[in-house]
């Protein structure tokens, strides 16, 4: 009986220990599911938390042309193939004179032509002008003397001068260039994708017109170009990348360096398109950009890209975080975190070039406010105290209206985007007298901004003031700069007559110098030239004052003497050469002794 009793003992100290350890398993386990639950729940709830949404791409489809725009550019056509020469001509002006509203017509109008008419015909209308302009350019280089190659001119200008209004085939050519130069004067990302589908669609013959329309273009054609390294047709993808090469922008570090905003920001969109896996460290990296209008194109550029740079966004986000993203984080969840974060430290950046201006508008130190709200919508155009930064710049233009109209036009302007209130009125009405004020500076008397300015606020005194003096006649004109210019005139003036004094005395000193040396010479006082050199000196010639000195001569050398030299001789003794006038001084030397005997 003692055995059971013992073994029942031992069972339920063993179930005491293994119940004892379960507990203190558990209560380990539940602390460490207590840590790790945060981070998962944290990590869950962050997509429904405010973070920035990925930006949407914007399409490549062209829109249709309303009809207005139709209508427009087929009159610009016609007269383009009008029959009365100076009628083309304004037309052929007038191809300058477009927007870009037009580009949806343009590229409309370009697809009929090239689906309506036989690009073999027109490449021999085309190589037939080309003939005779090239004939005509080398004529004329012929006729000025000149020789060397000749150069081809321009084809729509060549197309125009060589005119075939009846001819419906010349007209379809003369549309498809026009057209072309429209294109390249807009400039536009839209408009340059229609000019290389000139080229895709007519072919080869209107290949290097297009090249000169792109290379005339620059920067400008670089997006389109860049697009058109993924088209379906292996021709154009390599003379695609021949022409970003000759431009300097064959990789992505050399495309992006670019001046012009706007065509950064295409440039952009374009590698986002491509998804070009060369560009996505680039293109991420503009992603935090100072200025809206790129950083806005960038994060379009990286929803294109993709998958393609989801490992330079993890990168960028380990840099700029501190810490790797999750493993489970795909492309999207990164980009939409790593947007957030530099949303976040922008936001912290502005706010305190925020309280930096509001602290010195406190101090009365309106200038350093007005630096410090500048960079803040800089980096943040639509920062959220609007209200706050429109009526502390309505305050500095006020202060600076006399002082630095400058500087307070563009205050006022900046309160008229800014404000939602009355503020906005005021500030238009200060702007209108502020310009009306620099005409009158000028001589210009503009009572229509004054009228319109106290329409706008019919509180502005300074706006009532002007336009009475306007009604009396009294408009303040700046004459300094006519001043300035008098006196510009003046000194020029004065420059001239002492040049032209130093230089009458410089010839006068000349002369007087040339006399001396003339006097010298008839007295007798030649120099003989060294006989290193085996130059001889003529004999002196008689002066007036050697014969002065000489006794009155008698009625026979009188006679000799008024006797003139036959010309003959004079001739010859002139055409002798230097080594001859020694022998010809010594021959006249004895001829004067042998009469004074």
């Amino acid at each position: 009986m003692i055995f059971p009793i013992f073994a029942s003992l031992i069972e339920q100290l063993a179930a005491r220990r293994a119940l004892r350890w379960s507990l203190l398993g558990a209560c380990c386990l539940g602390s460490a599911l207590l840590d790790a639950t945060p981070s998962r729940a944290e990590g869950a709830a962050r997509p429904s938390a405010q973070l920035p949404e990925l930006p949407a791409i914007p399409s490549l489809e062209v829109p249709r042309p309303t009809p207005a725009d139709l209508q427009d550019l087929d009159a610009r056509l016609a007269k383009l193939c009008s029959s009365d020469e100076a009628e083309r001509d304004a037309a052929r002006r007038e191809v300058l004179e477009v927007n870009h509203k037009a580009v949806p017509a343009l590229r409309f109008r370009l697809a009929t032509i090239a689906d309506s008419t036989k690009h073999d015909e027109l490449k021999e209308l085309l190589l037939k002008i080309r003939k005779k302009a090239r004939d005509d350019a080398r004529d004329e280089q012929s006729a000025e003397g000149k020789r060397g190659r000749v150069k081809t001119p321009d084809y729509f200008a060549m197309a125009i001068e060589h005119a075939e209004p009846k001819s419906k085939l010349w007209c379809s050519l003369a549309s498809v260039l026009g057209e072309s130069r429209m294109l390249a004067q807009i400039g536009t990302v839209e408009a340059v994708r229609g000019l290389i589908d000139v080229y895709v669609r007519f072919g080869e013959f209107l290949r290097v017109d297009t090249q000169l329309q792109l290379e005339a273009l620059g920067d400008r054609a670089v997006p389109a170009l860049i697009e058109a390294r993924r088209h379906p047709a292996e021709k154009i993808v390599k003379w695609s990348a021949r022409e970003l090469d000759a431009l300097g922008k064959a990789i992505p570090s050399e495309a992006v360096q670019m001046t012009d905003l706007q065509v950064l920001s295409d440039v952009l969109r374009a590698f986002g398109r491509v998804r070009d896996p060369d560009a996505a460290r680039i293109v991420v990296s503009f992603s935090n950009s100072e200025r809206a209008q790129v950083r806005e194109a960038s994060r379009q550029a990286i929803a294109m890209l993709g998958e393609v740079g989801a490992w330079q966004l993890r990168d960028t986000y380990e840099t700029v975080v501190g810490k790797k993203p999750p493993r489970d984080w795909n492309w999207e969840r990164t980009a939409r975190e790593l947007f957030g974060e530099f949303d976040r430290l922008r936001s912290a950046e502005v706010a305190q070039l925020y309280e930096a201006g509001a602290a010195a508008r406190e101090h009365g130190d309106l200038e350093g406010m007005r630096r410090a709200f500048d960079q803040v919508l800089t980096r943040n155009p639509d920062y959220p105290k609007q209200s706050e930064l429109a009526s502390a710049y309505l305050d500095y233009a006020q202060q600076n209206l006399s002082k630095n109209p400058v500087t307070a036009l563009a205050a006022l302007r900046r309160v008229e985007r800014l404000a939602k209130d009355d503020s906005a009125k005021v500030a238009t009405s200060l702007r209108l007298t502020l310009e009306a004020e620099t005409l009158a500076e000028t001589g210009i008397a503009d009572r229509t901004l004054l009228t319109r300015a106290l329409e706008a606020d019919p509180k502005n005194a300074r706006a009532r003031e002007s336009l009475a003096r306007f009604d009396r006649g009294e408009i303040r004109q700046d004459n300094s700069s006519r001043y300035y210019g008098a006196g510009a005139i003046g000194l020029v003036a004065l420059g001239g007559i002492a040049v032209v004094l130093l230089r009458g005395r410089a010839r006068e000193e000349r002369e007087e110098k040339t006399g001396a040396a003339g006097t010298s010479t008839f007295t007798g006082e030649s120099v003989k030239a060294p006989e290193a050199h085996g130059a001889e000196q003529s004999a002196p010639l008689p002066t007036a004052a050697a014969n002065a000195e000489k006794p009155a001569p008698s009625k026979s050398e009188t006679a000799n003497a008024e006797k003139p030299a036959p010309a003959k001789s004079e001739t010859a003794n002139a055409e002798k050469p230097a080594s001859l006038e020694g022998e010809a001084g010594s021959s006249a030397n004895s001829s004067e002794e042998k009469r004074d005997e």
